[in-house]
């Protein structure tokens, strides 16, 4: 007999470093009606895994993944179900091939979005996954978002959307349904991830997409390259 068949709500980008109120995730996580959440720091995969284990320990109820956001050579790359830290500013396919040598999955977050982003080079790259719905790329009456599709829509990568929260209430302002069979667990998910099991959602904007922007662009980036308003401009 099969497994039945599950759909799980989890917002595969949401921040625990820049002075984000990580503290109050499991609770907007509820007020959400989401199932989990992808924990991500820049370049800080320790970071987000003490943040996630204390979460696991407390919270049984929901998934939390443990991830990064690390910075290649090219743009953003995110990875999951990864034990170690992945170095940042090397090439975006080493960064990738080092992910999968790790056992673990690689989205390319919001593709489209300055300096941040991979961009075109996308076509050549053989990550598992890509957010075609970003909450932060919301604000730019989803151009950003709709480019993604239509350049990438038939390239194979799951398709996944993410809030890129950096201001706790936008989390699931984007966010993934994730097919799986029978009971909800990380490998699960990860499993999805690769087998284009996940379709994006978003929510119209609102309040708390506006705030996250001005969280992006203001927050103090330490030893980052700062993003400033005009860069978008």
């Amino acid at each position: 007999m099969s497994s039945e068949k599950k759909h799980l709500a989890i917002d595969f980008h949401v921040h625990v470093d820049e002075r984000v109120k990580y503290q109050h995730i499991p609770s907007v996580l509820r007020s959400r009606g989401l199932d989990g959440a992808g924990l991500l720091a820049h370049n800080d995969f320790a970071f987000a895994k003490k943040v996630t284990e204390m979460f696991k320990a407390k919270d049984k109820e929901k998934i939390y993944l443990a991830g990064v956001e690390v910075d290649t050579a090219d743009g953003h790359i995110i990875a999951y179900g990864i034990n170690e830290e992945i170095p940042p500013n090397r090439p975006s396919e080493e960064t990738i091939e080092l992910i999968s040598d790790l056992g673990g999955v690689s989205i390319i977050p919001h593709p489209f979005m300055s300096h941040n982003s991979v961009g075109w080079k996308a076509y050549t790259l053989k990550a598992d996954a890509m957010e075609f719905y970003n909450g932060f790329a919301k604000i730019f009456l989803n151009f950003p978002n709709i480019m993604a599709k239509v350049a990438f829509k038939h390239n194979g990568f799951s398709e996944v959307g993410g809030s890129d929260a950096h201001h706790v209430h936008a989390i699931g302002t984007c966010y993934s349904i994730v097919e799986i069979d029978g009971e909800a667990t990380e490998e699960k998910v990860l499993e999805a991830l690769r087998n284009q099991k996940t379709q994006p959602r978003k929510k119209p904007i609102d309040q708390h997409d506006i705030a996250n922007f001005f969280k992006i662009i203001f927050t103090p980036k330490e030893g980052r390259k700062v993003v400033r308003f005009f860069d978008y401009f």
